[in-house]
């Protein structure tokens, strides 16, 4: 890889994947990983988000977890407070999850 995103601090919302298979949020984060950002991995299920972790830290990225509801702004506020006090910073944020309804 580049390493375009050394120094980069990413929050990927969605990052883990359910079952065997690679959404976009985790495809999205092993990348980012893999170009040098430092990732916050936002799921609602915090124990498929812990998978991810384990496969970006054998690849020797950075990353840590995060589980949140995103449909709950005061989730969403913790969670970008989360990226500031682990990383100091914030550069990009990848919105993978859509929120549906009237």
């Amino acid at each position: 890889m580049t390493g375009r995103l050394a120094g980069k601090v990413a929050i990927v919302t969605g990052a883990a994947s359910v079952g065997s298979g690679v959404g976009n949020g985790k495809a999205t984060a092993i990348l980012f990983a893999r170009e040098g950002a430092s990732v916050l991995l936002v799921n609602r299920s915090e124990p498929h988000a812990r998978d991810l972790e384990r496969v970006i830290a054998a690849e020797g990225g950075k990353c840590s977890v995060f589980a949140a509801d995103v449909s709950q702004r005061e989730q969403v506020s913790r969670m970008v407070e989360a990226a500031m006090e682990r990383y100091g910073r914030l550069d990009i944020l990848h919105n993978n999850v859509g929120i549906g309804g009237p």
